[in-house]
């Protein structure tokens, strides 16, 4: 499956997501948006993963969650990657108010790479996908994108758990489903225990 580790945006966000797009669609042209319903944003990029290294990601993961306290987050400003003379991606920046998102995405990283996931070598810089384009955008098309007035992204929301992610790619854009659910502090522990008991009474005497 192709997977990803992330921490969800709430649903109640939606429509804000909704209101920036709509704010920026005049000068984003042929863009292609993300579905807002599953909003996240993403910590580690795995790739194609099979069914052996599962148990062991999970434990990882589940260790990661353990050591960390849930932490605030809130949404900035709009920005292109990979450069304004060359943008193919538009997305919506995350205010990581304490700095707990940065240390749990340090943890996930180092887990990550005890099981043979190197990290991906640039920064971590915390966003939602607002969408793609085909052909890069011209800067002076990205000049006025962000120059938009947007709307005000107010409130906040507590991240209290990371995903293991599945990513399905269909005609109609990515379709996102959850693997693993995996709460921070003690619920932690309990998740990592069922899964690692589910897969001894699945395995093969």
């Amino acid at each position: 499956m192709r997977s990803f580790v992330a921490v969800e945006v709430p649903d109640q966000f939606g429509p804000a997501i909704e209101s920036v797009r709509a704010a920026v669609s005049g000068a984003a042209g042929k863009i292609r948006w993300v579905r807002t319903d599953g909003a996240h944003l993403t910590l580690a990029f795995l790739g194609e993963v099979g069914a052996d290294p599962l148990p062991g990601l999970v434990r990882r993961l589940g260790e990661a969650a353990r050591g960390q306290a849930p932490f605030p987050l809130g949404f900035d400003g709009v920005g292109v990657f990979p450069h304004p003379r060359r943008a193919t991606v538009l997305w919506l920046g995350i205010r990581d108010l304490t700095g707990g998102l940065v240390l749990l995405q340090r943890a996930v990283e180092a887990g990550l790479a005890l099981e043979g996931f190197p990290p991906e070598g640039r920064p971590f810089f915390p966003h939602v996908t607002l969408g793609r384009w085909r052909e890069p955008l011209t800067a002076a098309r990205v000049e006025a994108l962000l120059q938009t007035p947007l709307p005000a992204l107010e409130g906040t929301w507590t991240v209290r758990a990371l995903r293991l992610m599945e990513s399905r790619l269909t005609r109609e854009g990515s379709v996102y489903s959850v693997v693993e659910d995996l709460p921070f502090g003690d619920e932690a522990t309990r998740v990592v225990t069922e899964c690692e008991e589910h897969g001894k009474r699945g395995a093969t005497p």
